[in-house]
């Protein structure tokens, strides 16, 4: 684990610094990222001892449904009571004068999340939110600077919410017991949000999307629910970022990439290789790549499979909504050098939400 970071301050309101007026969004969101639980840091009994109990879980869930809510009172009360002593909400203003509201937990041991279930930040305000997605990154450390990109990205579109999870994917190298691989090579983990539903990640997103639908639903022209993933340089090489909406590569599956329907994840693609022209940007319909994301179980539940099935069961070009899109990228399409970019392609890929 790396040092404590320069914004760190103990105190019981948070573990990073949210009042001091010289940081920006990403310096915060940096700042938590290094409280991320490591690999290996859990045992069976840590790792039950850190989940959250039905009490837990279900105000865990309030807390992220109101605060999509909030409209400039992100601080008054809106923790509930079973876990108010393991989260705080604080406002925070950015650098620019944007203000946002930042869910984060209270406490660490020596240096790492006690419990990891995430941060989550939304605007303070409603006519702050200007484009109805939701951007997530799923595996911090693991997946270098994705937590970075996706507050930067976050803040720079107007995006109604920011989801990080708190712990490596590898945080318990027990294999999980929701989804099964298909390889006998590959291992999903019990703390892999993208292949275990008990992850706080996947209850948060659950919650999230759920909101959504309850406000104003999620038309494919100004709505989705984006993860940000990173690739290894060994790992479909020929690809600088590699889209899809869960589907792999079936016949159908194919079809629903390339017929005539209007999907975010096909204008997406367009805007990107329109802000990176010398970059190889693919669809599962023109790669062979095999990160299609057919065992993601939030992208599953998106794509019309039953939550009780998102373990066991993948989702289909006929279920498919095309709400969920998930982005596998190289190092170099995570940097902050290229962020101006990715906001052209993001803006230009979804219209205004209704309020903006």
């Amino acid at each position: 684990m790396i040092g404590m970071p320069a914004l760190t301050l103990n105190r019981k309101n948070t573990l990073c610094l949210l009042q001091n007026t010289t940081s920006t969004l990403e310096d915060v969101v940096a700042c938590f990222d290094a409280y991320t639980v490591p690999e290996g840091y859990y045992s069976d009994a840590t790792y039950a001892a850190a989940q959250p109990n039905a009490d837990e879980l279900q105000d865990w869930e309030e807390l992220i449904s109101s605060l999509l809510s909030v409209d400039g009172n992100c601080t008054s009360g809106i923790v509930p009571t079973s876990i108010a002593d393991i989260y705080n909400v604080s406002l925070f203003t950015d650098t620019t004068g944007l203000q946002y509201c930042v869910a984060s937990e209270i406490t660490s041991i020596d240096g790492v999340y006690a419990k990891g279930w995430g941060l989550f930040v939304v605007p303070a305000t409603q006519k702050a939110v200007l484009r109805d997605i939701h951007l997530a990154a799923p595996h911090p450390a693991y997946d270098l600077l994705t937590p970075e990109q996706a507050g930067a990205l976050f803040k720079s579109t107007g995006a109604r919410s920011l989801l990080i999870s708190g712990r490596i994917r590898t945080a318990n190298l027990a294999p999980s017991d929701c989804v099964i691989p298909s390889s006998n090579t590959t291992i999903y983990y019990k703390t892999d949000p993208a292949h275990d539903t008990a992850e706080p990640f996947v209850s948060a997103s659950k919650t999230i999307r759920e909101w959504q639908h309850a406000n104003d639903g999620c038309p494919t022209q100004s709505c989705a629910f984006i993860q940000m993933h990173g690739k290894g340089a060994t790992s479909c090489p020929t690809d600088t970022m590699f889209l899809s909406s869960g589907l792999g590569r079936s016949n159908a599956s194919v079809a629903w990439y390339t017929d005539a329907a209007d999907r975010p994840v096909k204008r997406l693609k367009t805007h990107l290789m329109a802000a990176f022209p010398t970059w190889n940007i693919s669809l599962p319909s023109d790669s062979a790549c095999s990160l299609t994301a057919t065992d993601n179980v939030f992208g599953r539940l998106v794509n019309g499979v039953a939550e009780q099935l998102v373990c066991t069961d993948a989702s289909t070009a006929e279920l498919a909504t095309g709400e969920f899109i998930h982005i596998e990228q190289a190092i170099i399409s995570r940097e902050a050098g290229v962020y101006f970019e990715w906001t052209a392609a993001l803006l230009a890929t979804f219209a205004p939400s209704a309020g903006a």
